[in-house]
Formats: structure tokens, sequence, C-alpha cells
């Protein structure tokens, strides 16, 4: 596994970056991430998603998180924490990576990472992830993080396509 990654919140000049990084997987992420892929269309539109994302940072509604390979280099991946719920309290957790940076350790870096922020600046008692059940790369990543598989939701998560799917439940407690 690698243990240099550089992860720090996304940034108005990730623009250019974060474009190139959401179309270069656009096809495999567009079930996944519909949001993510609908709204960064080209860089003019990204540079709005990122103004967006900015903004639910501040009220503390979604945070997201670049990765990148050395000090100032264009993004290989996201993490994202979302739907908080002040109740539990919990969020979810997300995360992709550029098809050549998988299988090195970024993602699982990047998820401890952002699991960690969640329990020591958040406040967050539960972090959990919703996967695919035929997304083995998205499992591994969770399980190496501590993860434990809660269950299958079934029909819980609209894809890109329009289509219900299944989700695999993993969850980690603070």
């Amino acid at each position: 596994m690698s243990d240099s990654v550089i992860i720090e919140p996304i940034a108005k000049d990730d623009d250019e970056g974060f474009f190139h990084l959401v179309d270069s997987e656009r096809e495999r992420l567009s079930l996944y991430f519909p949001t993510t892929v609908g709204s960064c269309t080209d860089v003019r539109a990204t540079r709005r998603y990122i103004k967006d994302r900015l903004a639910m940072m501040q009220d503390r509604s979604f945070f997201s998180f670049v990765l990148r390979d050395y000090e100032g280099g264009p993004p290989i991946g996201a993490v994202i924490l979302k739907q908080f719920d002040a109740n539990v309290p919990k969020c979810e957790v997300g995360y992709f990576m550029a098809t050549p940076y998988q299988g090195q350790g970024f993602a699982t870096l990047g998820v401890m990472w952002a699991v960690d922020r969640a329990f020591t600046q958040l406040g967050i008692s539960k972090v959990y992830a919703r996967i695919a059940p035929d997304n083995p790369a998205s499992i591994r990543v969770a399980e190496k993080c501590g993860f434990q598989h809660e269950g299958l939701l079934r029909k819980e998560y609209r894809a890109g396509n329009g289509e219900l799917m299944d989700v695999l439940y993993y969850g980690i407690l603070k």
C-alpha cells in the first residue's frame, strides 16, 4: 500500500483537474456517482459544481476531498462525506480513484483519513458505505479500513441509468 498521498479539501483551482478526472472515468462513474458525472460536463460546469460543494462544506452538509500523488498535482481520486444524520450521528462515505491509481492503496488511505476526520472533527459516531455488489475493489477498500458488512439493502440506490439497485451496507463505529 502506498503511504504517500495528499488529501485535501477540493478547491476552486481544481476545476480543470477535477473535470479531467471525472471525464476520464465518466463511463465507469456514471452509475455510482450520477450527480458528480452529470454536473461535471465541462470545465465551466465543474467550476459551478465545486462552488456548490464549497458552500455545502461551509454549512457542514457535505465534504469533498481530492487525492493527489504529489503536492500541487491534479486530482487522482476523491473521497466525500455526505448524508449527515445528526440524530444518530452518522454519515456516508463515497470514494473513487482514476483507473491508473487503483490497487495502490490510495483509496484506502483516503477513506481512513476521511473516517478519522468524521470521528474526530465532525462528531460522527458511525460512517457507512453503500457499495454495489459487483464492485469487489470498493468492498476491499471498506474492509481494509475496518468497515463491517452489515447487510444487503435491496433496491436501495437509484443508479445513473435510472434503475434501482441493491447495495451492500458497510459500517464502522467510532
